[in-house]
């Protein structure tokens, strides 16, 4: 920027073979001029949305409904002891207990230790727990273990644990686990490693290459022979194993296209593939012949429903599956017979830990297992958008649920309707509209206040779970409507794959059929039409109001990602080329372009009322994607609405959903823009 005139120098680029001005280039580098240039903005954006005169009553009702989401983990029964999270004003923390639910003891308080918990896996005994513990949002966990009888924190202080995966030996003499060598925004890429209690050196890697090193994690059977490499977040594959202890590494499911990954049982492997089975097909595959197929067995078929996750409780086998997007949860024998269906108490979600609330992950034994599994039961958190979290044990012997703790808030004045749009090569979007009870939604000429929510990426399963956050908003008088875009996993690998690097325009697409749909039959009209969205659901929200300004009132982007010719300058985004695109390719260059709303900012364009919503400390999607883009609206718009950057100091990816403060100020902005005044807080809400 010219510092005389405080003119945007028009610098010219080249990328990927595009040849591009990019006047707002100064705002990439955290320069002391583009900080100084956020805090300004973000000051800016703080005093008006915490002066909105709805903010106090905003922030007093939406922080029971987050702390539903938040206090509600499926306990791990291992040796004597059940693990579970408990929560405190300051954040999470890991507890051990003789039952599943009442009397615990903290095992390991973060706040003493001056951090945030950010994993924990006990070991098989429960002597131990290892956990991730990480500093201002950063998620940059050190691996520390903690001996459960005495509380005594062990030497280990292993860095560059983020997102880790702790698999135990059988005996918790020691662990596999997947780890960095620098931190995530140097090299996010990841090793296994083993780990010995007592051991004082590191040890070497193991020495394996892999597809997407990004995401790699390890499986230990149950027997402790077997060690697995799974690779890929986005179509998790045991693509290695080995003998243990000192069996060389050899080729398991890497020559199988598509997902391959489940569970051992002993000396089989159990697997979802997805090779020629869209939706899924269940396999048993005996891990000393994997090479020869003639060894496998089909246990289950590809249905219409979506397999999701399998695990062994025991001798069972447990099943998450996905029927038109709601949970159903099968328990098979180890040969696949069909031996019950747990009775879920309605159509919602099973999770182990509710915070995700509407994200079920593939691959990740953190954040996409449905259920914590035991020797012949399973404890599971169900919830729907109208029931807040509860918890759940089933007996498989006696096939017994059991209801643990009820949910907090089961809101019979809400209802769900399930209602599908039609894009435009005739695929079939559902979508849910969640609303107050006795709404007429098909009233004419009467369009309500809504609000879309969504996702559509990185075959994450995007799922009806409990409102929390967005509970005031109902309660207002607003209609949520849960958007199913092409990019999700949801409804099968198919609908993942039509969404991803180049046919990303068709999840844009897919959701502008969703809104106009809702426009069309009367749910609501533009003018009272708002889109939100979080971090790649940020980027659909930012695309949405550049493709498509003309169709919303008012568009929320939390943690996006804005600039897509530039994402990869950052180590940790520059892993996201398997689902993005490589923007160095220039044929991947000329799609990410044709769609990135930093460069599709068309002038004079009248954009609706904005906001970014960022963590200035987040390493996943940095803010300087959102300084780009927000200068470059305010420079073009033709319109009178705002166009606001918060950059909360100390704020992380995951702050903005789950801190009331901030919840409450982007909330409140939709609410603004809407028209809508919060309701006080009601303690069954």
């Amino acid at each position: 920027m010219n510092a005389a005139t405080g003119v945007p120098d028009p610098a010219e680029r080249l990328i990927g073979q595009i040849r591009f001005e990019d006047p707002y280039e100064w705002l990439e580098a955290d320069s002391p001029q583009a900080m100084e240039w956020q805090r300004e903005q973000d000051a800016r954006a703080a005093a008006e949305l915490s002066g909105w005169a709805g903010h106090p009553v905003l922030r007093d009702a939406v922080a029971p409904c987050i702390a539903r989401t938040l206090g509600t983990y499926a306990p791990l029964h291992r040796g004597e002891h059940w693990f579970r999270l408990g929560f405190a004003g300051e954040g999470a923390r890991v507890e051990a207990s003789d039952q599943p639910v009442g009397p615990s003891r903290v095992v390991v308080d973060p706040v003493a230790l001056g951090g945030a918990l950010d994993w924990f896996q006990p070991s098989p005994d429960g002597a131990y727990v290892a956990f991730g513990l990480s500093f201002g949002g950063d998620e940059q966990s050190v691996l520390h273990v903690v001996e459960v009888g005495t509380g005594e924190l062990l030497p280990e202080r292993i860095p560059f644990a983020s997102s880790a995966t702790v698999a135990w030996l059988p005996d918790s003499s020691g662990f596999y686990y997947n780890g960095g060598v620098a931190p995530d925004t140097v090299d996010p890429d990841k090793r296994l490693f083993f780990h010995r209690l007592g051991d004082t050196v590191p040890s070497a890697p193991e020495p394996i290459t892999v597809r997407e090193a990004f995401s790699l994690f390890p499986q230990v059977s149950g027997n402790g022979r077997w060690l697995a490499a799974v690779t890929s977040e986005l179509d998790p594959r045991a693509d290695l194993v080995k003998e243990l202890p000192a069996g060389e590494w050899r080729r398991f499911l890497a020559d199988v296209p598509g997902r391959g990954y489940g569970a051992f049982a002993g000396d089989q492997y159990v697997a979802i593939l997805t090779d020629q089975a869209p939706r899924g097909r269940l396999v048993g595959i005996p891990v000393a012949t994997a090479t020869d197929r003639s060894t496998w067995r089909e246990l289950l078929p590809e249905s219409d429903a979506t397999m999701f996750s399998v695990e062994c409780a025991g001798d069972r086998l447990v099943l998450c599956e996905l029927v038109g997007t709601y949970a159903r949860l099968r328990v098979l024998t180890a040969d696949g017979t069909l031996e019950s269906e747990v009775p879920l108490p309605g159509r919602g979600v099973v999770m182990q830990l509710s915070r995700f609330g509407h994200y079920l992950t593939p691959g990740s034994p953190w954040m996409g297992t449905c259920i914590s599994a035991g020797v012949g039961e399973f404890t599971f958190v169900y919830s729907s958008p109208t029931r807040s979290p509860g918890l759940y044990r089933y007996d498989c012997a006696s096939r017994q649920l059991t209801e643990l703790v009820p949910p907090d808030s089961d809101r019979l004045d809400l209802v769900v309707h399930d209602r599908v749009a039609t894009a435009a090569d005739g695929t079939v979007l559902p979508y849910q509209l969640v609303c107050r009870r006795g709404l007429d939604l098909d009233r004419p000429n009467s369009p309500q206040p809504a609000l879309i929510y969504g996702y559509g990426g990185f075959n994450v399963s995007f799922v009806p779970g409990y409102l929390g956050m967005f509970t005031p908003f109902v309660d207002a008088g607003g209609v949520l409507v849960l958007a199913h875009v092409r990019g999700g996993g949801e409804l099968g690998e198919a609908f993942w794959k039509q969404g991803r690097l180049g046919k990303r325009q068709t999840s844009y697409d897919d959701l502008y059929a969703t809104a106009e749909h809702l426009v069309e039959t009367g749910v609501t009209s533009t003018d009272r039409l708002a889109l939100v969205g979080s971090s790649n659901g940020g980027l659909l929200a930012s695309v949405a109001l550049t493709q498509r300004p003309d169709l919303w009132r008012a568009v929320c982007a939390l943690v996006p990602l804005c600039d897509m010719l530039a994402y990869t300058r950052d180590a940790y985004t520059s892993a996201l080329v398997m689902e993005f695109g490589d923007p160095d390719d220039p044929a991947q260059a000329q799609f990410l372009y044709a769609y990135s709303p930093y460069h599709n900012v068309r002038s004079g364009a009248e954009f609706p009322a904005t906001l970014f919503y960022c963590g200035a400390n987040d390493v996943r999607c940095a803010p300087w994607h959102a300084r780009k883009l927000a200068a470059r609206l305010r420079d073009n718009t033709g319109s009178a609405h705002p166009i606001l950057l918060r950059a909360v100091a100390g704020g992380g990816h995951q702050t903005v959903k789950y801190d009331p403060g901030q919840v409450a100020e982007w909330l409140g902005f939709l609410f603004r823009e809407l028209g809508l005044t919060p309701m006080p807080n009601r303690s069954a809400a």
